[in-house]
């Protein structure tokens, strides 16, 4: 009543400041709206196939038909994607688009010829409901939404992963990330059964994302790597990410990490199941033990990725060839693919470590003196 009394002897005037307030809402209903910002334009800078192993890629290319410099939307993908998978000769074709923030945009067009089926061995989807408390979902929503949001102004924003998880410099986003971390323990088990049972893909990908805060990261590695073989893609993805920093501590501790859900990601066919891939496995890498099985058996995907157009797979496949193999042939792509074929046939053989530089002899003293 206090607060009401004070303004009281103001109240005659409101009618008119209403009309005003009314009048200023109709002109500005009125008056035409701001134009949107124009969203930036990306180009074509190359075309990368993965899978085809009897389509020539000219063959490939002529389907597609499209130049470099083309204007590439989500609209533009879709048409290709529609077009190359028209023709019927694949079992599987998916294209796909990559943009970077020099506004350079890249294509993967991923095949599976017929006969190579079983490229496409995912686990059947989930067919159960599991009741996942909803704080924790609207939490992730909202992590997720603010990564998003942060990555477009910062996408090199730094993040520590030395405990097997990720917490970000920002410290927006920082707080999310270490609410998780006390969440998730008191509902793991539901977390764990809602990644290998719900019929939502949403919520198995929320999950996957949620469980890379889990505290034994030992125990959650079974789950995250069985969610590896997820029917649907982004469900594979957000697992691969939440394994990249429990890879990490693996590769520095002892814990053990099971390579082969891993290495069959890499040879799934989708451009992001192969990117993901290579990230645990650099992680892996820090570890010389993997570098054999890594070699043999991921050898030849790593060399045709190293030879990709799109800068992030190739920069990265370059990167753990050369761990992996000691090697310093760089961007030299003659001799990578030499490597792989000497590694095929048994005659490779790793190069010899330099050997540390030799300690320099200190300087003789100099001769004692007698005085006489």
């Amino acid at each position: 009543m206090t607060l009401f009394r004070r303004f009281l002897p103001y109240a005659r005037p409101v009618p008119i400041l209403i009309g005003f307030i009314l009048l200023s809402a109709t002109a500005r209903a009125q008056a035409p709206p701001p134009a949107p910002s124009e969203p930036p334009t990306y180009t074509l800078a190359g075309i990368d196939i993965f899978g085809a192993t009897k389509t020539p890629e000219s063959v490939i290319l002529g389907i597609i038909d499209i130049k470099e410099g083309t204007a590439i939307t989500p609209e533009v993908v879709v048409a290709l994607d529609e077009k190359l998978r028209k023709t019927g000769k694949f079992a599987y074709s998916q294209v796909s688009s990559t943009a970077f923030g020099n506004h350079k945009s890249y294509l993967s067009v991923d095949v599976v010829e017929k006969g190579d089926e079983r490229r496409l061995d995912f686990n059947p989807a989930p067919t159960g409901s599991v009741a996942v408390p909803q704080n924790i979902l609207d939490w992730v929503r909202r992590y997720e939404k603010a990564s998003f949001q942060l990555f477009q102004v910062k996408p090199r924003e730094m993040r520590d992963i030395n405990d097997g998880h990720y917490l970000n410099v920002d410290e927006g986003l920082r707080q999310y990330q270490e609410k998780m971390l006390e969440m998730v323990p008191e509902n793991y088990d539901v977390l764990v059964k809602a990644l290998r049972e719900d019929k939502d893909p949403v919520k198995r990908a929320e999950c996957a994302t949620l469980l890379g805060y889990a505290k034994d990261k030992k125990a959650v590695i079974v789950p995250l790597e069985a969610a590896l073989k997820d029917p649907v893609l982004e469900v594979r993805a957000s697992a691969a990410r939440s394994l990249v920093p429990i890879a990490y501590v693996s590769s520095h501790t002892s814990v053990p990490f099971p390579l082969d859900p891993v290495l069959e990601l890499l040879h799934y066919p989708h451009s992001s199941d192969r990117t993901k891939a290579v990230a645990v496995l650099l992680q892996l890498s820090a570890d010389p033990a993997y570098h054999t099985p890594i070699r043999e058996r991921a050898g030849g995907v790593l060399v045709e990725m190293a030879e990709a157009h799109q800068p992030a797979q190739r920069e990265r496949s370059l990167t753990l060839l050369t761990i992996i193999t000691g090697e310093s042939y760089g961007k030299d792509m003659a001799k990578w693919k030499a490597w792989w074929k000497a590694q095929k046939a048994g005659t490779w053989k790793p190069p010899k470590p330099p050997e540390p530089p030799k300690k320099r002899e200190p300087p003789a003293p100099p001769p004692a003196s007698v005085e006489s």
